[in-house]
């Protein structure tokens, strides 16, 4: 028993910021819904911090007036004609969704990765790694939950920053390339976390935000064209014309504004979390 709560105490931390310095509780399901209430916060910060530079990546790709500018250019041009205010339009949607979607992901997360500690296999390290299969398979089913919950609310997002009226039966508009985008990005984001915290890098405020804005910076760089894609399909326009015409590198516009926004809500997200986590088990919820 003893050597069983040790392991726990080692390997618990669920990804991304939920458990990650904090000892797990003795139920899966309380975590699950531990999880659920500090990843709302999570979410919530993300959409603070990182809006105004979203705003300037998706206008920059879809907006007429805007897809010939570069970032500062179409960060001044927002500033001249909208306010400050600009920055933070279609806030709304993203604002309360991603508290609900990545509360969602890393609720998941958490509650299979707990749960995998009864099937001996997953605990065995995926060849050439240090890293279990739990962290794996956990990682991508939480990223297809929060797609699932993410798209409806990416879409009224992405009108909201392009001046557009959303409607109902379209909120599913751009749904499988929002997969393609959010489901390698998560579970890449799950594995390098986890990678970082095993080996001490996230013990500290500073290496959580580093660790976490770091990690999230890499899966969206590899899932950045999609991430322009899924924005042209929700803005209404036609994303496999998009990509015909526009080539690969082109795809990649916008990341500038776009890997600013990911770094930095993500860092800051991580260190509301785990403050969250902290007070969770000084209260003694976990108990």
């Amino acid at each position: 028993q003893a050597h069983k709560s040790s392991h726990r105490k080692l390997s618990h931390t669920a990804q991304d910021v939920m458990t990650s310095t904090e000892a797990r509780g003795a139920s899966a399901t309380r975590e699950f819904a531990l999880a659920l209430a500090s990843g709302g916060l999570y979410g919530a910060t993300n959409t603070v911090v990182g809006h105004p530079f979203d705003t300037v990546k998706t206008k920059m790709q879809t907006q007429s007036g805007f897809t010939s500018s570069g970032a500062l250019a179409s960060a001044r041009q927002i500033l001249s004609s909208e306010g400050a205010v600009g920055f933070y339009r279609g806030c709304l949607p993203p604002m309360w969704g991603s508290a609900v979607y990545r509360s969602a992901q890393f609720a998941v997360y958490d509650l299979l990765y707990a749960e995998a500690e009864n099937y001996p296999a997953s605990l065995e390290h995926v060849p050439g790694t240090d890293m279990q299969w739990r962290v794996l398979g956990a990682g991508a089913v939480g990223a297809t939950a929060r797609t699932v919950l993410e798209s409806p609310i990416e879409y009224a997002k992405v009108k909201g920053q392009t001046h557009q009226k959303w409607k109902l039966g379209e909120v599913y508009r751009g749904a499988g390339l929002q997969w393609a985008r959010t489901g390698p990005m998560m579970t890449l984001y799950f594995c390098l976390f986890d990678a970082c915290k095993r080996n001490g890098y996230a013990s500290t405020p500073a290496g959580q935000f580093f660790s976490s804005g770091g990690c999230a910076l890499i899966g969206f760089w590899v899932v950045w064209p999609f991430e322009n894609l899924k924005n042209q399909a929700q803005a209404g326009k036609n994303w496999l014309a998009h990509a015909r015409t526009t080539g690969f590198l082109g795809l990649y516009r916008g990341i500038v504004p776009g890997s600013m926004s990911v770094f930095l809500r993500n860092g800051a997200a991580m260190i509301v979390m785990q403050r969250a986590n902290q007070l969770i088990t000084e209260l003694g919820l976990r108990d």
